[in-house]
């Protein structure tokens, strides 16, 4: 493969084929092995047997040095397979990679540690595994240490140390390697906030020297950290070009998946429940001022909830409530009648409407979910689900769920605040 100047990673029609049936594996490790040892040149896998599946499936593109590629996709869109394949921990079936200088992977730190061997002596192995040795490791392991925080315990047997230990000292002799490509699963959250803190700080000062490709279930990682992305999807390539493209079709594929995506949301909202007997003719729905049903806002705008309905009683302490969540399940907030000093009253047999005002909304973009919720103080009369609300962005960078009006200026010591 002729890789162009200053061209780090060149990756051409990558494919891994699985399969399900351990006779078919057999018979095409085999094939594999025939093409190791005895130079065999691979046939087109153009027919699959029973149980085979393409993991991965024509993938390309390529890296230069300070590039950060990232990717995204759902659970077995064939992401941890790409990066074991560019690490050289699998072997492609179809499809070649050419690495330019020395690579790294951070996917398993703790893997292939020997627990009854001391840290000190796990550098050494380590550093044999990734083709260093042992001078080289010698220089290095000072800083190794050092940046694993672990003193005297680096004499002690590896099964002593905790979780956080190993993980400390997995990624210090990685990145003490100063690779030229470093291909990393997730590993941007290895320990404490502090130590995230100096990890992060070593891959800033590694950047202009490496090319990194980063696999995260955290699209503010892959915004923040990455100059492309590519999306896969069962085992293809969905889409290459810019993070928050990237991340906006990733997430437009999400949507589609209705059938999961609604057992989700059902699981979410549960319990619904209706006491026909007291409460008859409910309805309710977003709406926008002019009280036209709406499943879309955009941040900043006013949002009503209409609701009306029909008792065959007077409630003795009616209360009408919306809680809402996200589209993951995390709970935002909820509005009720509750909030307020005036009570709210229905006539029997008689139909009523409600209004819900909510001024300025300052949910971040995202799909929210919520029910419309009718109790007689502690006793639920009904509850039921809303249209899905979509939220549009109105600007480019948000954080959590809400964002609250705010603004930044320089200050001097004596003026005084406004």
């Amino acid at each position: 493969m002729l890789m162009q100047a200053d061209t780090l990673l060149e990756v051409k029609r990558l494919s891994k084929l699985y399969s399900r049936a351990p006779g078919t594996t057999r018979q095409r490790l085999a094939v594999t092995f025939g093409r190791m040892l005895l130079g065999w040149t691979p046939k087109p896998l153009n027919d699959l047997h029973k149980g085979e599946f393409w993991s991965l499936k024509d993938v390309s593109f390529s890296l230069k040095r300070g590039e950060a590629l990232g990717v995204i996709g759902f659970n077995g869109a064939g992401k941890t397979t790409l990066l074991r394949l560019l690490a050289g921990q699998l072997l492609p079936d179809e499809g070649e990679v050419c690495i330019l200088g020395k690579a790294a992977a951070m996917i398993d730190l703790t893997a292939g540690f020997q627990m009854t061997t001391s840290g000190e002596r796990n550098i050494f192995l380590r550093g044999a595994m990734l083709g260093r040795s042992n001078e080289e490791m010698a220089v290095t392991y000072d800083e190794i240490v050092d940046f694993a925080e672990i003193g005297d315990a680096i004499e002690a047997p590896v099964s002593t140390y905790s979780s956080g230990m190993l993980m400390r000292l997995a990624f210090s002799i990685m990145v003490a390697m100063k690779p030229d490509v470093l291909f990393i699963d997730e590993i941007l959250s290895v320990g404490d906030f502090r130590f995230r803190q100096k990890c992060l700080s070593r891959i800033r000062e590694m950047r202009d020297q490496a090319a990194f490709v980063l696999v995260s279930h955290s699209m503010s990682n892959i915004k923040l950290f990455c100059d492309r992305a590519i999306v896969l999807h069962e085992g293809r390539l969905a889409f290459e070009g810019e993070p928050k493209e990237a991340i906006r079709i990733y997430e437009e594929m999400k949507f589609t998946q209705a059938v999961t995506q609604e057992a989700k949301r059902a699981e979410i909202l549960k319990p619904q429940f209706h006491n026909e007997k007291v409460v008859e003719q409910v309805e309710h729905y977003w709406c926008n001022a002019g009280g036209q049903p709406i499943s879309e806002i955009r941040s900043g705008e006013t949002l009503y909830l209409k609701a009306s309905f029909k008792t065959s009683h007077r409630p003795r302490n009616l209360i009408l409530g919306v809680p809402v969540w996200t589209e993951e399940g995390g709970y935002v907030t909820g509005f009720s009648t509750e909030n307020q000093e005036e009570g709210m009253t229905v006539t029997p047999e008689e139909r009523t409407t409600f209004l819900l005002k909510i001024p300025n909304i300052i949910f971040n973009p995202g799909v929210y979910l919520s029910n419309f919720v009718i109790t007689d103080g502690p006793e639920f009369l009904y509850r039921g689900s809303n249209t899905t609300l979509t939220v549009l962005s109105v600007r480019d960078r948000f954080w959590g769920v809400v964002m609250l009006p705010h603004s930044w200026r320089i200050s001097t010591e004596s003026e005084e605040l406004s």
